[in-house]
């Protein structure tokens, strides 16, 4: 009965999982494109994406409130992103470049660790998956504290390195998404 109503009731929102990958994605790939010389605009995008990401992961959680025992974690992570992206945005331009490396490194943090409850939750319908989704997770973390730790000295290679998370997150995103989907 419970996997019933797990199944029916989250299958129905697996678009929303779907939309954060792809905004993840899309900034990943960004990040790694885009020369240092952007690096305000990239803050201030990713602010903006950041509080996107927020309501498109608090939405999930609301919707899914009644069919997942996850759902308290997935409004932990928005309202976190919610917070942060609205910080970012009111900062100057200056303390919002400066700063960015370390939001994105411990937002990347925030949202890998939620992940992984999500992981678990999904894998009791495929656990193949599991393996991947988590070794995903474990690199956006990974490439994560990699920026904490040395942001300064990373210098334009930190591009790489966010890159390199956001896409890691976005695609484990979108793989969630699509193994929701499937669920029957």
């Amino acid at each position: 009965m419970l996997r019933t109503k797990f199944v029916s009731g989250v299958t129905k929102y697996w678009w929303l999982p779907l939309l954060t990958g792809l905004v993840c994605l899309a900034f990943g790939i960004w990040s790694i494109c885009a020369p240092a010389q952007a690096l305000p605009i990239i803050a201030m995008a990713f602010a903006i994406g950041l509080l996107i990401v927020g309501i498109f992961d608090g939405a999930w959680g609301i919707a899914t409130a009644k069919f997942n025992p996850g759902w308290g974690w997935d409004i932990c992570v928005a309202i976190i992103d919610i917070i942060a992206g609205i910080w970012m945005l009111n900062m100057s331009e200056a303390n919002m470049t400066m700063t960015f490396l370390y939001i994105v490194g411990f937002w990347m943090i925030f949202a890998a660790f939620s992940g992984i409850g999500q992981v678990f939750a999904v894998s009791l319908f495929n656990p193949l998956a599991t393996i991947l989704a988590v070794l995903l997770l474990v690199a956006t973390i990974f490439f994560s504290f990699w920026l904490i730790i040395n942001p300064i000295g990373l210098g334009v290679t930190a591009w790489i390195w966010v890159g390199i998370a956001l896409c890691c997150f976005g695609v484990f995103k979108i793989s969630m998404a699509c193994k929701i989907k499937g669920i029957r």
